[in-house]
């Protein structure tokens, strides 16, 4: 194990297989949100990083950059202690908690795994397996939306464990970005996997009306069929892959575009779509899950998820006057700073904690 702190007692140790630095996906930017929120209401949180993919010089610039972590095995948990281990784990073995003594434990599910499977159409049996196990191991779970509760319960879930809260990710609230001539600059942000069809954006480059338009995509190229697709329909020259964007990269990708597309058909939050509507940038997405609960009546929604109804939304945008734009971007900013910032997520988590800790294991208990 290594680690940058000489302390061994916490408020909470938080798992995690994925910090912010070269994070994968929203994992990442979740635990860099609640460092910050936590830090600011005084919650002191050993970031405990396990069964990881990070090299060597990355594991040197978390531990630079990011107080009060360690780097360790399963059972070099038992160094540490706390009355709460929160889990944020893709990638977990059976024998996870074994070292966590007799603290209570809490798993937040970033996204169903099942429902990723069915989703992206592909295998994820093994570790839908060790999701589930997990549910079943720990004393709470929090989903990050009701839509994901809902699906909770179609999975049957909670057979597993009945005890289940709702806590809405947040992020540190960024600076709005100013109201400027279009630049006729399309963006994308998020991972390029099948459910969250990023091939929509490519593909309306072809469409009329957006002959002059040019795409800037932001997110780890996963899906090979999405950036195949730039060469076969000829517009290398209008798409920009930026790969995973944070910090200045993923401001510097904000203030260039006008308009955020989302066209998912399974979203378990929108932390994407949070983040253009904190900036008061328009979003144009599918009607699905967390996203009309982070963004409520103040995006641009398609009718269903398919092409067709992405184009007629999309053409909705292009039409809409800058007045128009600009009050559907400030409503949803305002939004997104009063329920959805760093500090607003970790007060709920710390109520979440108090009241496992009290042994107030209130089942279906509702934080937003």
């Amino acid at each position: 194990m290594i680690t940058n702190t000489a302390e061994r007692d916490f408020d909470v140790i938080e798992i995690t297989n994925e910090m912010p630095h070269n994070r994968m996906g929203g994992v990442g930017s979740v635990i860099e949100a609640l460092a910050s929120g936590f830090a600011a209401i005084g919650v002191r949180a050993l970031w405990y990083v396990t069964d990881h993919e990070y090299q060597p010089y990355e594991i040197e610039a978390i531990l630079a950059n990011q107080p009060c972590v360690a780097v360790g095995s399963e059972a070099e948990l038992a160094h540490f202690r706390a009355p709460v281990v929160h889990v944020h784990s893709y990638n977990h073995g059976p024998g996870l908690l074994d070292a966590t003594g007799s603290a209570r434990s809490m798993f937040t599910i970033h996204s169903l795994l099942a429902y990723e499977e069915i989703s992206n159409a592909v295998n994820l049996h093994g570790s839908v397996m060790e999701q589930e196990r997990l549910i079943a191991a720990c004393d709470e779970v929090v989903l990050v939306s009701e839509a994901e509760r809902a699906y909770y319960h179609t999975l049957g879930y909670p057979r597993l464990n009945p005890r289940v809260s709702v806590v809405a990710n947040g992020i540190v609230p960024p600076t709005p970005v100013t109201v400027r001539p279009r630049r006729n600059v399309l963006g994308y942000c998020g991972r390029l996997v099948p459910r969250k069809h990023p091939e929509y954006v490519q593909m309306l480059l072809t469409e009329p009306g957006f002959e002059n338009f040019e795409a800037m995509i932001a997110g780890k190229a996963f899906s090979a069929y999405a950036r195949d697709l730039v060469h076969d329909l000829g517009i290398e020259a209008r798409v920009l892959y930026l790969g995973w964007c944070g910090g200045a990269r993923l401001d510097a990708f904000f203030n260039t575009i006008d308009v955020l597309v989302q066209p998912s058909t399974y979203e378990p939050f929108g932390l994407a779509a949070l983040e253009g509507a904190a900036r008061g940038i328009p979003v144009v997405c599918t009607p699905v899950d967390g996203l009309v609960e982070v963004l409520g009546e103040h995006a641009i929604y398609c009718e269903d998820t398919s092409f067709a109804a992405f184009c007629r939304a999309m053409q909705r945008w292009r039409e809409m006057d800058a007045d128009a734009l600009q009050l559907m971007g400030s409503a949803a900013r305002a939004r997104a700073l009063r329920h959805f910032t760093d500090v607003a997520m970790a007060h709920r988590y710390q109520a979440r904690f108090r009241a496992l800790t009290d042994q107030r294991l209130d089942t279906e208990e509702h934080t937003a």
